[in-house]
């Protein structure tokens, strides 16, 4: 707004946030470490909607439990992946390509670093609330997916990462059993440790298991979530067919794809929205609804055309 500062822009963003008291807290946090972030921040959470923000507030809330007293040190992080999303959006800009191509390669570079995913995880668990596209996701799941889950139904969800979307799943008291699949030995114990911290006290079961070479388990999840994964694997159609065969009966499947983003450690590249529609189709599911998040600030007609960041959901059924 003109004649306003950066500081007077974001008091404005937080004073504005004050019927959303988890939202708000972590907003001034990030703020009082990149305060240049404003600008980002404002445009994410310029929502008319009262409804998804407390929601969001919800979400935030969970945010915080797993956060504990590192705020600090996530806003830093956080902060310190948004600098490395840029260069790969650089990169991205001049080939036409992500920079890794092979999940050997995201091993070697990124999943054996320690220190870049304990960095990494730290930041993504803030993107859930502050970029748009992520938080609404998280909504269409809980608002639009499990709950038109039959009753007593059970929950997969693969690659689960900090536990927002199981948590969700365990907390719904019409759903009877909830897994998790993981390929990352690391990522296991920290998957438990966040649900711990976000008081999830009912069983939850995790389990080291590769999604493309998963047992021969037919017909024994009725709800499965892939959110955020089939980008980071060679074989995204191979991982769909398994979690089909996982299925039972009419089983539904919640899909999250991002395309065109650039991003550390993605490696398989859609460019439109009509390839993971395509993709779905392909496999053999019945497609009951989609949606499409650009970036923040940004139309889904501008993203499409000058090719950026759209997170890609689908919900389809066996």
């Amino acid at each position: 707004m003109s004649g306003l500062t950066a500081g007077d822009v974001a008091a404005k963003l937080v004073a504005r946030l004050s019927p959303y008291p988890a939202v708000k807290a972590l907003v001034a946090a990030q703020l009082r470490e990149w305060p240049d972030h404003v600008t980002v921040l404002e445009k994410s959470l310029a929502e008319s909607d009262p409804g998804f923000l407390s929601r969001t507030d919800a979400l935030a809330q969970l945010v915080w439990k797993v956060i504990g007293d590192d705020i600090d040190l996530h806003c830093a992080d956080y902060h310190w992946m948004c600098d490395n999303f840029v260069g790969e959006l650089m990169f991205f800009r001049r080939n036409r390509q992500y920079k890794l191509q092979t999940f050997a390669e995201a091993v070697a570079q990124i999943y054996s670093n320690a220190d870049y995913m304990s960095r990494y995880v730290k930041g993504i668990l803030l993107s859930q609330v502050f970029w748009r596209n992520h938080a609404r996701v998280i909504d269409v799941f809980r608002s639009n997916f499990l709950t038109d889950n039959k009753i007593n139904y059970e929950h997969l969800d693969v690659g689960p990462g900090p536990g927002l979307f199981l948590a969700f799943a365990a907390t719904d008291p019409r759903c009877q059993a909830v897994t998790g699949w993981d390929v990352s030995p690391i990522s296991l114990p920290a998957t438990r440790t966040a649900l711990a911290r976000m008081e999830i006290s009912r069983p939850v079961s995790l389990i080291l298991q590769d999604v493309l070479l998963a047992p021969p388990e037919a017909d024994r999840f009725d709800s499965i979530v892939i959110s955020e994964v089939l980008e980071h694997i060679e074989g995204p159609d191979i991982a769909l067919q398994m979690l089909i065969r996982a299925l039972r009966p009419a089983g539904r499947i919640f899909i999250n794809v991002p395309v065109n983003s650039p991003a550390p450690d993605h490696i398989y590249l859609w460019r439109r929205p009509a390839e993971i529609t395509d993709l779905v189709r392909s496999v053999g599911l019945q497609i009951e609804q989609q949606w499409h998040f650009p970036a923040t600030g940004k139309t889904l007609e501008e993203a499409i055309e000058h090719e950026l960041d759209i997170s890609c959901v689908v919900i389809a059924h066996k």
